[in-house]
């Protein structure tokens, strides 16, 4: 095939292509898998894909990028086709919209498995390059399948219409509430060169509302067509063109929440046998984070994850973009029944000290068929202890039962001290007593007056005596 097309760079990779047995048709795969490079940070690689075919029928090819997880592209292609990528990709008439891409295979068989999943009846190119910044695809024509010298085709330079391929690729769903709701921007529709005549559901009856700037289609799960199933809801939307005499449909599904169950659990060993609600400071902790049950055609990844310590502390940012925020965070292998897991260790020495926080992470959900995440939020209080109190039990109640004992000894010791200074002080330390004697009948008025001065005068009581 090297006579019909060509990668750049071809630098020690050569072109190879099959046909795929059982597979009726003639469209085509393109695939380019680029290889890691010595350096794992985030990069572009731009896509020049140029082909010559009569028809513009987007479904007559389709090109698999497939590369490492730093990797995003940029494509420019001059044919409307069916885009499978790894990672994020974008167009390069408006490379600001990304589109996330998929999880593909990184062998051989893998790819073409990918290939026969798309209906392609033909691998026309399969090549490895080293990690590049440009890549080039030229191929004089497409859709036609293997063929050692391709017959000639008259062709003219194709007329700038609708990109029908990135326009679909806009509809994408949004679900909540158990509605399904989607938005077309007339900007981003003018940028395509496209005019929408109609915007519906299988149900016809379902029309998009034409507002100021943006078309909108919506529906309940019951209603408009939709087919529900425990898990997922489907339906598909049907766009009329003006620049098209058939119709474009796209399929669409909505996750159904309401039948998952999301978990979270923190445990103190790597064993994860049994959950705790509590982690000391500068403890290893160990996250296992579930949802059931398993949907086959359900891809869920850990998006992020943080643990809020307070008002008063920075929330700690466990896991970001579904990587590890820091040195202290690992991620796990997930378990044998694909729960996510990962460790983190808890920093030993913190002002103020914080007793309580909540652990939340952010779980991705994607079904095969749709490029967008639906994400859901699943949080757990934890209690935070400082270093050797938690080993120690040295806790409230503990500190409570230990002051009122100190309380009721010091009460008894007291009670104690003032008996004996009662029993055992000098007589002579004793309140005096003044006797008072009963006036004689003889005494005469003068003498009772002297002794009623003699009471009124305490200094007078030992005379008396």
């Amino acid at each position: 095939m090297g006579h019909t097309l060509e990668w750049s760079p071809n630098a020690q990779a050569s072109v190879r292509g099959c046909r795929l047995e059982g597979v009726a048709g003639h469209k085509e795969a393109h695939i380019l898998r680029v290889l890691p490079g010595p350096e794992a940070w985030p990069r572009t690689v731009t896509v020049k894909v140029e082909l010559s075919c009569a028809s513009r029928d987007p479904d007559a090819a389709v090109l698999i990028l497939q590369g490492p997880p730093y990797v995003s592209w940029l494509i420019d292609a001059n044919h409307n086709m069916q885009i499978w990528t790894t990672g994020e990709y974008s167009f390069k008439i408006f490379p600001e919209k990304n589109i996330r891409g998929f999880h593909l295979p990184n062998t051989t068989q893998g790819l073409l498995g990918e290939a026969r999943r798309l209906n392609a009846s033909v691998v026309a190119s399969f090549v490895e390059l080293p990690l590049a910044s440009v890549v080039s695809l030229r191929a004089p024509s497409c859709g036609s399948g293997l063929q050692p010298s391709p017959t000639p085709v008259q062709t003219t330079p194709p007329k700038e219409g609708c990109n029908q391929e990135l326009l679909l690729s806009l509809i994408q769903p949004k679900c909540s509430e158990d509605v399904m709701t989607l938005v077309l921007n007339k900007d981003l529709i003018s940028t395509l060169r496209c005019t929408i005549t109609s915007l519906t559901f299988w149900d016809s009856s379902c029309q998009a509302e034409d507002r100021d700037d943006q078309f909108v289609l919506r529906s309940g799960y019951s209603s408009c067509g939709m087919i529900v199933t425990e898990n997922v809801i489907s339906n598909e939307v049907i766009v009329n063109l003006l620049s098209s005499s058939s119709p474009q449909q796209k399929k669409v599904q909505c996750i159904n929440m309401d039948s998952l169950s999301f978990q979270l659990g923190l445990y103190l060993s790597p064993h994860f046998l049994q959950a705790s609600n509590t982690i000391e400071l500068g403890q290893q902790g160990f996250v296992q984070v579930s949802v059931s049950p398993s949907i086959p055609e359900l891809t869920i990844q850990l998006d992020s994850c943080q643990l809020n310590l307070g008002p008063d502390m920075e929330i700690v940012e466990l896991i970001q973009s579904q990587a590890a925020k820091s040195s202290c965070v690992s991620l796990l292998s997930p378990s044998p029944g694909g729960d996510m897991r990962f460790s983190f260790l808890l920093r030993g020495y913190m002002v103020p000290m914080p007793t309580t926080s909540i652990l939340s992470c952010t779980v991705a959900l994607r079904l095969s068929t749709w490029s967008l995440d639906v994400q859901r939020t699943v949080s757990t209080r934890l209690n935070v202890v400082s270093p050797g109190l938690h080993d120690k039990g040295l806790v409230l109640p503990a500190v409570l039962g230990i002051t009122f004992g100190a309380f009721l000894i010091g009460a008894l010791l007291t009670a104690a001290l003032w008996y004996i200074y009662l029993h055992t002080r000098h007589p002579g330390k004793r309140e005096p007593v003044v006797a008072v004697a009963a006036p004689a009948s003889s005494e005469s008025g003068s003498t009772n007056h002297s002794i009623g001065s003699t009471q009124s005068t305490p200094c007078s009581t030992s005379s008396m005596a």
